[in-house]
C-alpha cells in the first residue's frame, strides 16, 4: 500500500514539472516573439558607417493607395511593324533609329526575284485585259451588223471581266506588299527616285512618327515576315498595367495614375479582371501628362481607386506610409523596417497594404518625420539576433 502512494506521488510530481516546463517555454517563446521586433539598437554614426546603413526619408501615403508595376506602350493602331513582304533582301536603308518619318517616307529599298514576277504577272494581266477589252468591242461592232451572233459576243465580254479580275487579284498583291514602284507597269504610285530594278521596290511608311527599330544588315538575305522596321506615334502613349487580383477587383475606369519618378499621370481607361496562367490581372491607363516617360520603360506606378487602404486583414487603422521596398525585413515571419531614434534604430513591426518592386505602402505608428535604413539591413538584423 505505501509503495502504491510512493508511485502516485510519484506520477504527480512528474506531471506538475512537465507543466511548468511547458508553461516556461510558452512564455519564453511569447517573449521572443513580442519583444524582438520593437526594440532599439544604439549605433553611432561611425558604426552606421562601417556597417554600410544609408537611411532614407519616409511620406505619408495618400489614403487607398496601391502601387504596381507597367510598361509604356503606344495605344492601338499607334504603332506599326514592317516586315520582308518576300524572300530576299535590304538593298538600302534609308532612315535610322530615332528618325521622324510622315505617311508616304521611303524606309529602303527591297530587292527581290519575287518582285520582279509579281510585276511580270501584273504586266501581263493588265494587256491580256486591254486584248479583252479589245475584243469586246470588235465583237460588239461586228454583232451589230448582224455577222456574229449574240452568243460569241457574250463569251468575249465574260473573257474580258476574267481578265480584269486577274489584274486586280495582282494589283492588290503588289499593293498588299507595301512597295512602292519606278516606271510604267508598276502598279502602284510611280515617279520616285528611288528605284534600281525591275525586281526592287522601296518600302514606305504607312503612318507618321518615329522610327524605334531598324534592320540595318544592309544585304544579308531574309525570309519574307521578317521584321524590318518598326514605327511608333509617339505622341501617345499609354500603360500596360500588370496587378494582382484584389488589386484589379478595387479599380475602375477614371481612377487616376501617378509615375513620380517620371513626373508623369495617367488615367485607367479600361480594367480586365480575368487572370492569366501567371494569377496576374491587367489594366491599361492613357498617360495625360508625359513627364519624362519612354516607349518601353517599365516603370513602377501608384494607383488611386478612391477607396480606404485594405488588405485581406481588413482596413488600415493607423497611420499609412509610403517606404522604400528595400527597406523591409523579415522577422520571425511578420514584415518590419529599422527607423531611426536618438540613439540608432528602433525594429519596428507594420503591415503592408501594397507594394511593388521600388516602393511599399505600409501602415504603423512611426514618428512624425520618419526616416528608416534602406542598406545594411542584412548587418542590423544581425545586431538584432545577437541581442536576443
Amino acid at each position: 500500500m505505501a509503495s502504491h502512494h510512493k508511485v502516485l506521488f510519484s506520477a504527480t510530481c512528474c506531471a506538475a514539472l512537465a507543466a511548468g516546463v511547458f508553461a516556461f517555454s510558452l512564455s519564453f517563446i511569447a517573449s521572443a516573439q513580442t519583444v524582438a521586433p520593437n526594440r532599439a539598437l544604439a549605433l553611432d554614426a561611425k558604426q552606421q558607417a562601417t556597417l554600410g546603413i544609408r537611411i532614407a526619408q519616409v511620406l505619408p501615403a495618400q489614403v487607398g493607395q496601391l502601387l504596381a508595376s507597367a510598361t509604356v506602350t503606344t495605344p492601338p493602331g499607334k504603332d506599326i511593324t514592317i516586315t520582308a513582304p518576300y524572300a530576299g533582301q535590304l538593298s538600302n536603308v534609308l532612315v535610322g533609329l530615332g528618325d521622324t518619318v510622315r505617311i508616304g517616307t521611303a524606309l529602303g529599298q527591297f530587292t527581290s526575284p519575287m518582285v520582279g514576277d509579281a510585276r511580270r504577272q501584273w504586266r501581263e494581266a493588265t494587256l491580256e485585259a486591254q486584248n479583252s477589252h479589245a475584243a469586246v468591242q470588235r465583237d460588239q461592232a461586228l454583232f451589230d451588223e448582224g455577222i456574229i451572233p449574240a452568243v460569241r459576243l457574250q463569251l468575249s465580254r465574260n473573257k474580258n471581266e476574267t481578265a480584269k479580275a486577274a489584274v486586280q487579284s495582282r494589283a492588290a498583291e503588289l499593293n498588299a506588299s507595301g512597295l512602292r514602284f519606278d516606271g510604267p507597269g508598276s502598279g502602284s504610285s510611280a515617279g520616285n527616285s528611288y528605284g534600281s530594278g525591275y525586281a526592287t521596290g522601296v518600302l514606305q511608311s504607312p503612318i507618321s512618327g518615329v522610327v524605334v527599330d531598324a534592320f540595318t544588315s544592309v544585304g544579308q538575305r531574309v525570309e519574307a515576315g521578317t521584321v524590318l522596321f518598326k514605327l511608333a506615334d509617339t505622341r501617345e502613349l499609354q500603360l500596360d498595367i500588370q496587378l494582382s487580383g484584389d488589386k484589379a477587383a478595387r479599380l475602375k475606369v477614371g481612377d487616376a495614375v501617378s509615375i513620380p519618378a517620371r513626373n508623369a499621370q495617367a488615367q485607367i481607361t479600361g480594367v480586365s479582371r480575368a487572370l492569366d496562367a501567371g494569377q496576374s490581372a491587367k489594366a491599361r491607363a492613357k498617360v495625360t501628362q508625359r513627364g519624362s516617360l519612354q516607349i518601353g520603360d517599365s516603370v513602377s506606378i501608384q494607383l488611386q481607386p478612391g477607396l480606404d487602404a485594405t488588405d485581406s486583414n481588413g482596413k488600415a487603422t493607423g497611420p499609412v506610409w509610403t517606404v522604400p521596398s528595400r527597406a523591409l525585413s523579415q522577422w520571425q515571419g511578420q514584415p518590419m523596417v529599422f527607423v531611426v531614434n536618438a540613439t540608432g534604430f528602433m525594429a519596428q513591426r507594420v503591415r503592408i497594404l501594397s507594394s511593388n518592386d521600388d516602393v511599399s505602402v505600409v501602415e504603423a505608428a512611426l514618428p512624425a518625420t520618419p526616416k528608416v535604413a534602406i542598406t545594411g539591413i542584412a548587418s542590423l538584423r544581425a545586431l538584432l539576433q545577437k541581442d536576443e
